[in-house]
């Protein structure tokens, strides 16, 4: 089923991105039907085969459904049957190529995702399968990027190699312009491959391979624990289920909010919907892609200046930002309070008290962000007021400030021209950059919590401890040493890509390319102007760098080197000596 799904996949490719012949069309009405026909004798075949093995349910009614609707799609195509749609009009539309197309990309979704799974088994680092994850989409978005019916004119390979890095890793940085170059065929390209890249690709892959391959083996859970961030491997699954849920919740409602606020009349119905679903998405996954020529700073798209819209994507970039984790948690805190005002209100009994239901990470995560969203408002409102916020209003001021401050937490969006910021300013939005988001959410960056550690654990220092507590909880040794090695070693590759950069690039000015390199390592998407005029070397540099950011540094290097499984030695302790 693999093998032809993934030539069904190609073949779909071909059909979708390529100006066909006549002669390929009429391929094409027979091998649709066909290959359809074939999916649902698999799928027969999986079902008596499951019937006999006394599987799951809820999986069995998953492949009645499928097998259902193949059969259906099957016997309208390949038979011709009229009988069906006579008495059932509404089933007309699984005649359509835009069916056939959707349903062989759903099977091969699935397979793929089984396939995925089944990596789970194989003896190799699981930070070398989550890099090869991402690498893999990426060859794939640039392959389908280049196809004729995705852009306006040709483009290059290193130019759809650079776009597709850029929607995978969530960063934002374009060397063409998305509103003009691509067709909205390549606009949906971009929108799917940073949806998958900020969710993550193994969250997507794994939550359909465990759904229809039934319960996750313990090899299988011990792998994603890291992944999602869940202590309980029993709830891997569930929590799977939640983020994605939690997802499509709120990319829904920032959707129906900026068609609110953005829609223009001189835009089709269908039109301000496409551009309310794509900046949604692109807001929450912290990507920064905008199908406006001026991003959130342009005239005819509505977005200049309407600062009901700028807050909507603000928000929604926290949201995207915060780290699922930090959801997940406070969604338990308030299911919890609900709980408990139910016992009281309606049974009269008082409700069970959570100690520490609010975990330190949490409060950590919270409390720095709400810390770095002050001081980059405050700070770029105090350093912007007579500059690029001269003139506005005061709610301006304040929604711009606070978009300026949340912006430069991955999320790369513009609604100011970013080449009039001020010398301070560009240092500081440079420092938000470089910090970055939460961790396991759709942002990169140092971490939130990786900033917090750092300075928690000086402060620690100089108070003469010999250990670090917070909140009455002792914070593990192993999360410090990992917080500094991230610090250092994103500061070493940072200078390294500016060194190259300043090779290749020197004449674009060291004041742009230190900002353009801060924004590809940290998935910002911020850019002063240069990304358009870099060199192929230049490029190439940054789709590394932006690759690196995006799977983290320690990650790479882990992926490198085999794991002791333990230490069953201790060497004799030596004295260094520091200053």
């Amino acid at each position: 089923m693999l093998f032809i799904t993934t030539i069904s996949f190609l073949v779909v490719v071909y059909d979708f991105g390529f100006y066909t012949s006549p002669s390929w069309h009429a391929f094409t009405e027979v091998f649709f039907p066909s290959i359809i026909f074939i999916f649902f004798l698999a799928y027969l075949l999986r079902i008596l085969f499951f019937i006999q093995q006394k599987t799951q349910n809820w999986r069995r009614y998953a492949d009645y459904l499928i097998g259902l609707i193949l059969f259906i799609t099957a016997d309208i195509g390949f038979f011709h049957s009229k009988i069906l749609v006579q008495n059932f009009p509404w089933l007309s539309f699984m005649d359509t190529t835009e069916f056939a197309y959707a349903l062989v990309m759903f099977i091969f979704a699935i397979e793929i995702s089984k396939g995925t799974v089944s990596l789970f088994r194989v003896r190799s680092n699981p930070s070398l399968l989550y890099a090869g994850s991402f690498f893999f989409f990426i060859i794939i978005g640039s392959g389908l990027l280049m196809l004729p019916r995705s852009t306006n004119e040709p483009l290059d390979f290193i130019d759809a190699l650079f776009t597709s890095t850029s929607a995978v890793c969530v960063t934002g940085l374009i060397v063409v312009d998305t509103a003009t170059y691509f067709t909205q065929t390549g606009q949906m390209v971009i929108m799917l491959l940073f949806q998958v890249g900020g969710l993550g690709v193994m969250i997507f892959t794994s939550f359909f391979g465990f759904f229809f391959q039934g319960s996750p083996t313990f090899q299988n859970q011990l792998f994603l624990k890291d992944i999602v961030n869940e202590g309980k491997m029993s709830k891997i699954l569930r929590t799977l289920v939640k983020i994605l849920g939690f997802t499509i919740f709120v990319e829904l409602i920032g959707s129906v909010l900026i068609f609110m606020f953005q829609s223009q009349p001189y835009f089709s119905f269908g039109q301000n919907v496409w551009h309310a679903v794509f900046h949604s998405i692109s807001a929450f996954c912290n990507a920064g892609f905008s199908i406006f020529t001026n991003g959130l700073n342009d005239v005819e798209g509505g977005t200049f200046q309407n600062y009901h819209l700028h807050l909507v994507i603000a928000l929604l970039i926290v949201f995207g930002g915060i780290g699922f984790p930090v959801i997940l948690n406070y969604f338990s805190w308030i299911k919890q309070k609900i709980n408990n005002a139910f016992r009281t209100v309606v049974r009269g009994r008082r409700g069970h008290r959570a100690h520490h239901l609010i975990n330190v990470n949490t409060r950590i995560v919270s409390i720095t962000t709400l810390i770095l969203l002050v001081l980059g408002t405050v700070g770029f409102w105090l350093l912007e007021s007579g500059n690029t916020l001269n003139g506005m209003s005061l709610y301006g001021k304040f929604v711009t400030s606070f978009f300026g401050a949340v912006t430069p937490r991955t999320a790369g969006f513009n609604t100011i021209d970013t080449s009039g910021m001020l010398i301070p300013t560009t240092i500081f939005t440079i420092f938000l950059m470089w910090v970055g988001a939460s961790p396991s959410s759709c942002g990169g960056g140092i971490k939130t919590s990786t900033l917090a550690l750092a300075i928690l654990n000086i402060t620690s220092m100089s108070r003469g401890k010999d250990r670090l507590d917070i909140y009455k909880r002792n914070i593990k040794d192993r999360n410090i040493r990992r917080a500094f090695a991230i610090i250092i070693l994103s500061i070493l590759v940072i200078n390294f890509a500016i060194f190259l950069l300043s090779i290749t690039d020197g004449h674009l000015g060291m004041r742009n390319i230190v900002f353009e390199c801060y924004s590809a390592f940290s998935t910002v998407g911020l850019s002063l102007g240069i990304t358009e005029d870099l060199s192929n070397p230049g490029k190439f540099i940054l789709i590394c760098l932006m690759f690196a950011g995006r799977i983290g540094t320690l990650t790479i290097v882990v992926g490198f080197f085999k794991k002791l499984s333990s230490y069953e030695f201790k060497y004799p302790q030596e004295q260094i000596y520091i200053n």
